[in-house]
């Protein structure tokens, strides 16, 4: 709270003062650098090269005005005078040929010497600050000193034609250069105070991926100051809160075990008194022994998916990924239903052998209880994403028994193929589809039941914990959201929806590297 009562006053601090502060100057400072281009523009461009000219005319006469001085000093006024009379017959012939008005002033500012019918100021005035001259008109006239103090006044008889063109080519040139500068400015401005707020999304988008040791420096005396406090307390909360509950999962798990164990013990003790009951007694026992059983089945199972759960929201489930032969994995788990069949071809990926198991036994389990059995499990292998809605054909052809050379295990028929069979037709389905197998990307499990689908607006909450579509179903609430943690745990994706009118679930993993977050946010495409 002390650290809150600091930031509660910012004064010219604040963000938005400091924005305001900094827009305004830059607004400023580029209205008055415009209207200086504007003057400059608009200034006639002449004037450079008649104070070229008035500088060499002047580098001509300071010999003559050198001499004139030294013979004045001396006191020898006649020589003066005719080194003047040189210097104005030079003014004439400089009129003559350039048609200006030349003239000379002294030290002190008063006309010594002019051209022929030329009317010049007598007293020479000092020239006006620059930021006058900014603001003023151009005069038409230029005047040049020299190191001895004299002053030399150029101007032309017929002033220079306007060129309107050319004062505009400058003014736009000007304009995109000063634009240029300005767009510097205050790209400057906003970097530097928006760089912070960059950051702080930064750490927030990391917050949000399940990063919750991430923190932000809290520097500065204003709002994202406060921001980066708030935003560092409420870290550290989340952190607090999902630790304490992971540890609570992982510690009610353990402990509900023991009892678990224990009841069974019993059950097993009391079957063992059953010799001194009567038939009707011992059929009723069994019966209740039986659904005692059952239940101390589900909940162990229920037991296990929270410990798992635990596991995965601590991100400790992928310590041991390993290379995962997924073909044999997913005919393994289907020897366990007599209603279920794989279809597919040999998949080799990095992954969790465990996680799978559970991935797959799930959705089997899903689709037997919930779902109308027989199942089928398609296992095949996309290069794009977008392409993991479409079962292959050869896969299609192969559940109706038309194509010999795709490898399909059914647990009617296992027991009756050779080894020497198996691994002919894994040979061959190997070589059929080496080109393809090179390019692929994703490995997909398309698990399709005999049910009409799930409702559109329920299939993103089946995969929420304890969500059962139908209460009266046995069931946990689990086994879908277990699923979806193990699918995101493989930076794969799972969705549901209705292929050809039954109901389908689609699992997308990747093959070796991590798929663009960007495309497992977007659902794969549904077939029609």
């Amino acid at each position: 709270m002390a650290k809150l009562a600091h930031y509660g006053k910012f004064g010219f601090r604040s963000i938005s003062a400091r924005l305001f502060i900094s827009v305004f100057l830059a607004l400023l400072t580029f209205t008055i650098a415009f209207v200086i281009l504007s003057q400059f523009a608009h200034n006639n461009s002449d004037d450079a090269k008649n104070r070229a000219i008035a500088s060499q005319i002047m580098t001509q006469i300071e010999p003559f005005l050198t001499e004139a001085r030294t013979l004045t000093a001396e006191n020898n006024l006649l020589q003066a005078r005719f080194s003047l009379a040189v210097i104005k017959k030079s003014f004439d012939i400089f009129d003559e040929s350039l048609n200006a008005k030349i003239g000379l002033y002294n030290a002190q500012g008063r006309l010594m010497l002019q051209t022929e019918n030329t009317e010049l100021p007598p007293i020479l005035h000092p020239e006006p600050p620059w930021i006058s001259q900014i603001f003023s008109p151009s005069p038409s006239h230029t005047v040049v000193s020299s190191p001895l103090g004299f002053s030399l006044w150029y101007e032309n008889r017929t002033p220079s034609p306007e060129r309107p063109l050319m004062a505009w080519f400058n003014l736009f040139s000007g304009t995109i250069l000063l634009f240029i500068i300005m767009s510097a400015v205050l790209w400057w401005i906003a970097h530097s105070i928006t760089w912070r707020i960059n950051q702080l999304s930064q750490q927030m988008s990391r917050l949000g991926e399940g990063d919750f040791s991430v923190r932000v420096p809290e520097e500065g005396n204003d709002e994202i100051a406060i921001l980066a406090h708030g935003f560092n307390q409420s870290a550290e909360k989340i952190e607090q809160l999902i630790n304490a509950n992971n540890l609570l999962l992982a510690h009610a798990s353990h402990e509900f075990r023991t009892p678990i164990t224990r009841i069974r013990l019993q059950i097993e003790m009391m079957q063992m008194l059953l010799d001194k009951l009567d038939d009707e007694t011992k059929e009723k026992f069994n019966k209740r022994a039986a659904a005692v059983n059952r239940d101390l089945t589900g909940l162990n199972e229920l037991v296990e998916s929270i410990l798992l759960v635990s596991r995965l929201d601590a991100g400790h489930a992928l310590q041991a990924s390993e290379q995962v032969d997924l073909y044999e994995l997913v005919r393994q788990e289907c020897q366990h239903y007599p209603e279920a069949e794989l279809i597919g071809e040999p998949i080799w990926l990095i992954a969790q052998p465990k996680l799978l198991t559970h991935l797959v036994r799930n959705l089997l389990n899903n689709a037997m209880i919930h779902g109308i059995p027989p199942v089928s499990v398609y296992l095949y292998q996309v290069a794009r994403i977008d392409d993991a809605a479409t079962i292959p054909q050869a896969l299609l052809d192969n559940n109706s028994a038309t194509d010999p050379d795709t490898l399909v295990i059914n647990n009617d028929d296992t027991e009756s193929k050779t080894p020497s069979d198996f691994l002919k037709r894994l040979t061959r389905s190997k070589e059929k589809d080496k080109t393809k197998s090179d390019k692929a990307n994703y490995a997909v499990l398309a698990f399709v039941d005999q049910g009409t689908g799930i409702p559109v607006d329920k299939r993103e909450d089946i995969f929420s914990p304890f969500v059962r579509l139908k209460q009266e179903k046995k069931g946990s609430g689990l086994g879908l959201s277990l699923v979806a943690q193990i699918t995101e745990a493989h930076s794969g994706i799972i969705t549901t929806d209705t292929w050809q009118g039954h109901t389908r679930f689609l699992v997308v993993l990747p093959l070796n590297a991590k798929p663009n977050r960007q495309a497992l946010e977007q659902p794969p495409k549904s077939a029609p």
